[in-house]
């Protein structure tokens, strides 16, 4: 990987497939007896033959100054939490396209200096900020996506599911559209979302004796949120987490699979659950 224009340029081995992937990870939260060790083993064995991104909240964070904070429920010290973070990225360090720094890494980065980058140097990858630009490149063309950690809240508590679903949809649309990029990934949600591009049937005239309806491209961007490994409501943990003291909804766990074409054009994008299975495949889609 190199940096070319304030990007991070990615080249994408294909071999003799039509097609590669490329992984995204967030929220895994090491310092937390809610961690899920089975869903980060699952990412890492597929992420050490794909090109990876981390969407940050590599660790808990939460200090004693923090109104969340537990001692019993935070017993790791914030060394070694980062070691934990540091250890499993080492496993998938070479296909690793770099970390982004989330706001739990960022917290207590206000005390002991920045914990990302020292998360990013001790595993050997590249640290990419809060925000980077990657230029993915392909046989037949070039892609670009926009990466961040997120913000922000994506969980309506009323409605019917559809709804939701659609809601959170339209939700990270407004909020990544600003980015120029062909696909634009978050984290922070812990709820998996794909936004995918989408055309609107349309009537087009070409003569009196012609008008047909046809798709016209009205929103070409991929947008998506990777969920967490992060299992609320965690029956197997000494104590309860803060999210369930809120009642907070469960939070998904898994990650995001982007499927590049030689050409660099996105065919779709996977929600893969943290045992490995795909939940569900995003493809364009056309309404009207």
């Amino acid at each position: 990987m190199e940096r070319l224009d304030g990007k991070t340029s990615v080249k994408l081995e294909f071999g003799k497939k039509k097609t590669a992937t490329v992984l995204s990870a967030s929220c895994w939260h090491y310092g937390n007896q809610s961690v899920s060790e089975e869903g980060i083993h699952n990412f890492l064995t597929k992420a050490k033959k794909h090109p990876w991104i981390h969407h940050g909240d590599m660790v808990e964070g939460i200090t004693r100054k923090d109104v969340r904070f537990s001692i019993d429920e935070h017993k790791d010290s914030l060394l070694d939490s980062a070691n934990m973070a540091i250890e499993s990225i080492k496993k998938a360090r070479k296909t690793c396209i770099g970390v982004i720094k989330g706001n739990h890494d960022d917290t207590p980065s206000k005390e002991i200096g920045d914990l990302a980058d020292f998360i990013a140097v001790h595993a050997g990858v590249k640290y990419l900020t809060a925000t980077c630009f990657v230029r993915y490149k392909c046989p037949k063309g070039t892609a670009t996506g926009f990466y961040a950690h997120g913000s922000g809240g994506s969980n309506p508590r009323s409605g019917d599911p559809e709804r939701k679903q659609l809601n959170r949809q339209i939700w990270l649309r407004n909020l990544l559209s600003q980015f120029k990029a062909d696909i634009c990934g978050i984290g922070h949600t812990h709820h998996f979302i794909v936004t995918p591009p989408c055309s609107e049937e349309r009537l087009c005239i070409g003569d009196e004796a012609n008008i047909k309806r046809r798709p016209v491209s009205t929103r070409p961007g991929w947008y998506y949120a990777a969920p967490s490994m992060f299992q609320s409501y965690n029956l197997h943990a000494d104590v309860g987490n803060y999210a369930e003291m809120k009642l907070y909804g469960a939070t998904a766990m898994g990650w995001i699979e982007t499927v590049f074409n030689q050409d660099g054009t996105i065919g779709c994008v996977r929600e893969v659950y943290h045992t490995g299975v795909t939940k569900q495949e995003w493809t364009p889609r056309i309404v009207g």
